[in-house]
């Protein structure tokens, strides 16, 4: 092939493409740019709405994400190439890491339920899935929890979801409730004395409310008894405690006893 022949070639491919090419970096550059600005301008519209910390850079990089790939299949129909087989190349990953994150996807969900409905916060002292904690950490996947001895508990926000939740807020009124089994022969007069002498040593079980004896059961051999005292919810496991031992401390004053474990029958 000569030069002649060649520069003619590259002639009409110049002609042929040459402009689409042109119009498809002015389209990427000025759509970049564009799209930052609306990125910026969404971020400032999710911080006027105040929403959720954790919540709005995940809409923020799903929004400018989107955005990206809409601009890149605009640019690549403009310079000729068919957009269509993207399309489908992009459903079929789509779909295939969708049945690969299943669960994954399950939490993120939750996640964003939990963010946007706030069940809870961070803060509050949960019961849940049989964990126990106070929320330190409210994650897209994750709800992260610090129990009474300092360890780290991790949940799936789907478990977070799918079931009944025990949620003690901080500065709510609440009562900490403990049972007891007690000798048949118990006066119930004395346990009621014991008991309010007891919540009197209970540093963090607030003054202005009463101690509460409440008889749940009785038999031959024993008395069942749920007592329980007033405190914070901030303060509750605490206030347990608290009452554990100042129960064992006024009912060895006043002569109370517990109800001794009765023998298995057959065994001495």
């Amino acid at each position: 092939m000569d030069t002649k022949a060649i520069f003619d070639k590259a002639s009409e491919l110049a002609w042929t493409y040459g402009p689409k090419t042109v119009a498809a970096l002015a389209l990427l550059f000025i759509g970049w740019w564009v799209i930052r600005r609306i990125t910026r301008g969404f971020e400032q519209f999710l911080h006027t709405r105040r929403m959720d910390e954790g919540l709005r850079p995940f809409f923020t990089t799903l929004v400018d994400s989107g955005m990206k790939v809409i601009l890149l299949l605009m640019v690549a129909s403009t310079i000729g190439i068919a957009t269509t087989s993207f399309i489908a190349i992009f459903s079929a990953i789509a779909f295939s890491v969708g049945l690969a994150l299943q669960g994954s996807l399950g939490n993120f969900a939750s996640g964003v339920l939990i963010l946007l409905f706030r069940p809870f916060k961070v803060g509050d002292w949960l019961t849940v899935a049989a964990c126990s904690g106070k929320v330190v950490e409210i994650q897209i996947f994750n709800t992260i929890l610090i129990n009474e001895t300092g360890k780290k508990i991790i949940i799936p926000n789907g478990k977070m979801t799918e079931g009944p939740i025990q949620n003690i807020p901080d500065g709510v009124e609440l009562q900490a409730e403990i049972s007891l089994l007690l000798s048949s022969n118990t006066s119930f007069e004395t346990l009621q004395l014991a008991v309010q002498e007891a919540a009197a040593l209970c540093p963090l079980a607030l003054p202005d409310k009463a101690a509460e004896v409440r008889i749940r059961g009785l038999s031959r051999d024993d008395i069942k008894a749920d007592i329980s005292v007033w405190t914070l919810g901030q303060h509750h496991d605490e206030t347990i405690h608290d009452l554990y031992e100042a129960i064992r401390t006024t009912f060895h004053k006043m002569g109370l006893e517990l109800a001794k474990e009765r023998r298995r029958e057959g065994l001495e």
